[in-house]
């Protein structure tokens, strides 16, 4: 993008333009239905082979579009609760719960990369630009000064994952971050939508959800309109998990005990 087409667009608030390996993002409308739109400044010309030429978190994956059409399709996950995007990217996810929340501010969307959060920041600024109250953008490393983060923070009934295990030794570390942020109730959840591109990568995810006593049902996204648009080869691979708190049923643990 050239420097006066940068500024004519009022992005110099936020941005310098080298620090962006891939010059083709710019604003765009994404229209997730029921009257939801959200703006965004993204790499627009992204794909799979594009991931060694720009941050993977400056573009808006089929997985992001999935799950926020799901959120769309069933507001009230979202409506009345505290709602966390890990490797929040774009913020799809985040800012289309936060749009359907009459309160934005329980949203808090998160990245771990500055200059992803930093596009962040400037997407939150264009969909919610005289708002009082509007959803926060907070830096996350998983598995890493979670109490700190607890405090400023607290737990969230919602949390939101969208294509975030590109690499599969960051899944440990994703679901411990679930497990200390997710509210400890019977209908809290962890919404975790994703490509499998390795074939040892679900059984992984399962295995790292057991390890933290979460547990994992797919969900049957055929129905999904963003899912029905995508290209077979993509559908192929897109999965829909609900991860929820693994409770101990109390009247059970007694049984076993009176039986000792």
């Amino acid at each position: 993008m050239e420097m006066e087409n940068w500024k004519g667009e009022g992005m110099e608030r936020h941005f310098w333009p080298p620090m962006f390996l891939d010059p083709s993002y710019r604003w765009e409308d994404y229209s997730v239905g029921r009257g939801v739109t959200v703006r965004l400044l993204a790499v627009q010309d992204g794909g799979e082979g594009k991931t060694a030429s720009c941050l993977t978190g400056q573009m808006v994956w089929p997985a992001a579009r999935v799950l926020s059409q799901y959120i769309v399709d069933q507001p009230e996950l979202v409506q009345t609760r505290t709602v966390l995007e890990l490797g929040a990217g774009t913020g799809l996810l985040g800012l289309v719960a936060a749009k359907l929340s009459p309160c934005p501010r329980k949203v808090v969307l998160t990245d771990n990369n500055m200059t992803t959060l930093d596009m962040m920041e400037a997407n939150i600024e264009e969909n919610f630009p005289t708002q009082t109250t509007i959803p926060r953008c907070a830096h996350l490393h998983w598995g890493e000064n979670l109490d700190k983060f607890l405090s400023d923070h607290g737990k969230f009934d919602v949390i939101l994952g969208a294509d975030v295990i590109l690499w599969t030794q960051y899944i440990r570390p994703l679901f411990k971050t679930v497990k200390n942020l997710l509210s400890q109730t019977e209908t809290a959840m962890f919404l975790l939508c994703y490509q499998c591109r390795y074939t040892e990568l679900k059984d992984k995810v399962y295995e790292a959800a057991k390890e933290v006593n979460l547990l994992g049902k797919e969900i049957q996204i055929q129905e999904n309109a963003t899912f029905s648009e995508l290209e077979d080869k993509t559908k192929d691979t897109l999965h829909l998990i609900k991860f929820c708190h693994q409770f101990v049923n109390k009247c059970e643990t007694n049984a076993v005990c009176s039986t000792i």
